[in-house]
């Protein structure tokens, strides 16, 4: 709790330790996981040739990016980011739960270089099982976000049931909005089915097309363009997908969060969605009309993360009257506001009912009942 406000961080990040493949993927596919050579500031893995990245990955940003995080985090840092000290900061900052999403467990398991199911199955219980165990003694302050696979229905939906019962796990992410194209398919119902019936939220991370659509711009040194529209289009676009798609429509008790890309862009796109799909722009419309606009989704179903120190963060309140708006920190990343990420948030200018409902309320309802066992147990 921060002056009054109870905090629930609902975009952190693991992680992940160097020998989380050689420890926890099953034997039968061990040879096949991924190769772990090495790390960039302790926060992303460099990769030898493996079945999810046959060329080897180097993720290379400007060194200026992992500047000071030995500093800034500290023993965090040193303890390779262990719970305890993970507990610390969050006393620290004033933050009662945390939900992290995976950090190198989120690319190599679900790679577009995978082919094999039953490979990018055992890579995603493996991410599972590690970060269960990580969160188990936290008190149900840590909670992790889930991995399951894309490519077997089947699969995804029996790693789904696998986790339900788990109380470390608050929600799952889904993979990389460019795949999207399948998540309308009446195939993948027994997913939204799956999710509705575990009461798992879906949540969607930014990022990935910031190396895809709009590489060229990383290798022109200008990594600051590629970060800045990567994030928010990746969001929008599965955003798009969902609600034109009719999944929203079909699964009305589908919770869906779009994170780490600010809260924003969200105002002017929930404008032109509306625009496409019922004002003068909606000649586009290809396919089955919505018994909803476009905005009306969003609000029943849909939740956004705002940062800390976000400079539209005003207008998106206003336009949302603070609903819908998640509060995330990104801690323990190179880029992420910390320390002082609350106090940040608290100094928006903002109404106190809207940093209430950001901070816990909306938060609380996005993950419904994943958080029951810590809700009872976090002051008034």
């Amino acid at each position: 709790m921060r002056r009054g406000f109870k905090v629930l961080d609902c975009d952190a990040h693991m992680q992940e330790p160097p020998d989380i493949w050689v420890r926890y993927v099953e034997p039968a596919y061990r040879e096949r996981a991924p190769k772990v050579t090495g790390h960039e500031g302790r926060t992303l893995f460099t990769y030898a040739p493996c079945e999810s990245f046959p060329q080897g990955l180097k993720v290379q940003w400007p060194p200026e990016v992992y500047a000071d995080v030995r500093e800034r985090y500290g023993e965090a840092y040193e303890s390779w980011w262990s719970l305890e000290s993970r507990l610390r900061h969050m006393d620290q900052e004033g933050i009662d739960v945390m939900v992290g999403f995976p950090t190198n467990g989120l690319t190599p398991p679900t790679a577009p270089s995978i082919t094999d199911p039953q490979l990018q199955a055992a890579l995603c219980r493996a991410y599972n099982d590690w970060a269960t165990d990580y969160c188990r003694d936290s008190g149900g302050r840590v909670k992790f976000i889930a991995k399951f696979t894309m490519l077997d229905v089947a699969e995804a939906v029996a790693e789904i049931e696998r986790i339900a019962p788990r109380p470390e796990a608050a929600a799952v992410v889904m993979p990389y909005a460019g795949n999207s194209a399948q998540w309308p398919s009446p195939e993948f119902d027994p997913v939204w089915n799956a999710l509705v019936a575990a009461d798992l939220a879906i949540s969607f991370h930014g990022g990935p097309s910031q190396t895809l659509w709009f590489r060229p711009w990383r290798e022109a040194g200008m990594a600051a363009v590629a970060h800045a529209l990567g994030f928010p289009v990746d969001c929008m676009l599965g955003m798009g997908t969902l609600i034109f798609g009719g999944v929203l429509e079909r699964f009305p008790a589908l919770r869906c969060g779009f994170f780490e890309a600010n809260a924003g862009w969200v105002p002017w796109w929930l404008a032109r969605l509306d625009d496409h799909a019922t004002g003068r722009q909606g000649r586009y419309m290809n396919n089955a009309p919505l018994a909803l606009r476009p905005s009306e989704y969003f609000r029943r179903q849909c939740f956004v993360a705002a940062d800390p120190d976000e400079g539209t963060l005003a207008q998106a309140v206003e336009c949302l009257n603070g609903d819908n708006i998640l509060f995330n920190t990104d801690y323990p990343h190179p880029d992420a506001p910390f320390p002082g990420a609350v106090d940040d948030f608290l100094a928006q200018p903002i109404p106190d009912d809207a940093k209430r409902k950001i901070l816990w309320d909306n938060a609380t309802a996005f993950f419904g009942s994943r958080l029951a066992d810590v809700l009872a147990s976090v002051p008034a």
